[in-house]
């Protein structure tokens, strides 16, 4: 015996090293599957977690049957509900049980399986009966009847009038009771003798407790009678029990480690999707780098090619002049030429030399000029095309990092010249992850920029909206106060939250946190910034979709600034 013991011990020590191990890697894959198979890790923790902690068990069904119902997916729904139920039966909170099985039940009459239907029920009024509500109880047992009457289920039959019966002797309704005994044992007559052996037994009580001593000796000779007969087979097939058992465990176990290793494989296959994305993220990465070394080297050739423009001009200048000192040689020879020649003849030559000289020399101006300013036209169209792509967030079309430093420089130096006050709104969307998980990198796409245009819409034409990194923005309040900027970030924060945005026929429901800081005083600008990203971290810690602002100790040092500007 002591051995046996031992044994025993060994055996549910082993059992419950293996039942940890199964519930850390389900939690690890956990971290990395989205949607429907999201749905079937979660169920399998909650199973795992019934004996070990009902509670945890409850929260991880509740997370998948919440997540099924979005999914439409009804039989891990139903699953889902089942685990709550079983739960909550360990914890003896019937009614509660209760509740999840019916919610189980009606889903499992959805999904049509007779089977799984009256299973349903029968927990449903065991629940009942553990709970003393014997009317409910024997409500569920009625419908399970009816069921196994349509399907000629006589044994089922026979199962559902005893059940009812022993409700009404609970309940002390003891003809009731008599009456289903009597009805259960003529169908277990025909079928089962074991059955046969309670009905007698409970028959024969039913009859001691009213009085009838004869009729309740008569159905317990009845009961002895069977009962030895059944003895021995109920040894033989114990025995039979325990060997199915056992080779059912060891079935049961080698189906567990297979299980074990495809999830193995399923995490090395998540790793390789994971490392490929990465991959691909790089070559993106490197062919946009590519892209902007190709319009780099077009702006080397378009500043070569005006270099040899402007060489060109030097060129035509120089034959210009050139040209010009042969004309002055040759206008003193004709001088010398015609010194011997009428005043008037001499004067008529020169005029129509100067003259033809003259248009010359415009044309080759009017020409050099028009080169010009078509080649600086070009050449500043370029430059201007890559200073807005330099500055520019390609998903959000808002000012990128790079720009928002710049304007919060720029604001800076108007600040030591006319002591007007700027505000920096610094914000983040919650649970942004969580979006990415269960919807997909597009859905989040959708998201930040979707968020970009409300925010730009809401702010006035001066102020400047920026995406700063991820899923944080930074708005920059040019002559504006604390008050001004927490009020306009509240107002950005309620219309986020009232705002419905549907992706993929998937409505999701936003909020965002803001932390505010003022540039009211000589500081650096990342002093500043670092301000704004504390109070946006406090408003994480306090419950996230709030507004903190961060308001400073010492007396501003310039007066307050109008918020009521004109708004777009």
């Amino acid at each position: 015996m002591k051995y046996i013991l031992i044994i025993f011990l060994f055996i549910a020590l082993i059992n419950s090293l293996y039942t940890i191990t199964v519930i850390d890697s389900l939690e690890n894959k956990l971290k990395i599957v989205v949607a429907e198979e999201k749905i079937k890790v979660l169920n399998s923790l909650s199973n795992e977690y019934l004996y070990i902690s009902p509670k945890q068990s409850i929260i991880y069904g509740e997370l998948a049957a919440e997540l099924a119902i979005k999914f439409h997916d009804i039989v891990h729904e139903h699953k889902a509900y089942k685990n709550i139920a079983n739960s909550y039966t360990l914890l003896k909170d019937y009614e509660e049980s209760a509740f999840y099985l019916e919610k189980a039940l009606n889903k499992s009459e959805i999904i049509g399986d007779v089977d799984l239907i009256l299973s349903d029920i029968y927990r449903i009024a065991g629940v009942y009966s553990c709970s003393k509500n014997h009317t409910k109880a024997i409500e569920f047992y009625n419908k399970a009847l009816k069921i196994n009457e349509v399907t000629n289920n006589r044994g089922e039959v026979a199962l559902a009038l005893n059940r009812i019966g022993l409700e009404y002797k609970k309940a002390g309704q003891y003809k009731k009771a008599s009456e289903f005994f009597i009805k259960a044992l003529r169908f277990e007559e025909e079928n089962v003798r074991v059955l046969m052996r309670d009905e007698y037994e409970q028959i024969s009580e039913f009859y001691t407790s009213i009085g009838e001593n004869e009729k309740a000796l008569e159905y317990y000779k009845l009961f002895s009678t069977i009962k030895d007969t059944i003895a021995s087979v109920e040894r033989s097939n114990k025995i039979s029990d325990m060997q199915n058992r056992y080779e059912n465990e060891q079935r049961k176990r080698k189906i567990e480690l297979l299980q074990k290793e495809k999830e193995i494989r399923d995490l090395e296959l998540q790793q390789l999707i994971l490392q490929q994305e990465k991959q691909e993220k790089e070559f993106e990465a490197q062919k946009r780098i590519q892209q902007i070394e190709t319009l780099n080297k077009e702006k080397e050739l378009k500043e070569t090619q005006l270099k040899i423009a402007q060489y060109e001009k030097d060129n035509i200048q120089k034959k210009i002049i050139s040209y010009q000192k042969d004309n002055e040689i040759r206008d003193l020879e004709l001088e010398k030429k015609a010194m011997h020649i009428r005043s008037q003849d001499f004067t008529q030559k020169a005029l129509i030399s100067s003259i033809f000289f003259f248009v010359i020399v415009a044309l080759i101006g009017f020409y050099l000029a028009y080169t010009n300013k078509k080649t600086n036209k070009a050449l500043n169209l370029a430059n201007a095309k890559l200073e807005q792509i330099a500055k520019t967030d390609p998903l959000t079309g808002l000012s990128n990092r790079r720009d928002m430093i710049e304007k919060m420089e720029h604001e800076q130096k108007r600040f030591s010249r006319n002591g007007k006050s700027f505000v920096l709104l610094m914000s983040d969307i919650d649970d942004f992850k969580k979006i990415n998980d269960d919807n997909g990198h597009d859905c989040g796409d959708f998201i930040l920029e979707s968020l970009a245009k409300q925010m730009k819409s809401t702010a006035r034409k001066q102020d400047i909206t920026g995406r700063w990194g991820g899923e944080e923005f930074l708005m920059l309040l040019p002559e504006t106060d604390i008050d001004g900027g927490y009020a306009l970030a509240d107002k950005i924060r309620k219309d986020i939250e009232a705002t419905p945005y549907v992706f993929s026929n998937i409505k999701i429901e936003l909020t965002m946190t803001f932390g505010v800081s003022v540039y009211d005083r000589p500081m650096d600008i990342d002093q500043c910034i670092k301000i704004a990203d504390e109070a946006l971290y406090k408003g994480k810690k306090q419950g996230k979709n709030c507004v903190v602002m961060t308001i400073p100790k010492d007396k501003p040092i310039i007066i307050k600034v109008d918020r009521s500007a004109e708004s777009v």
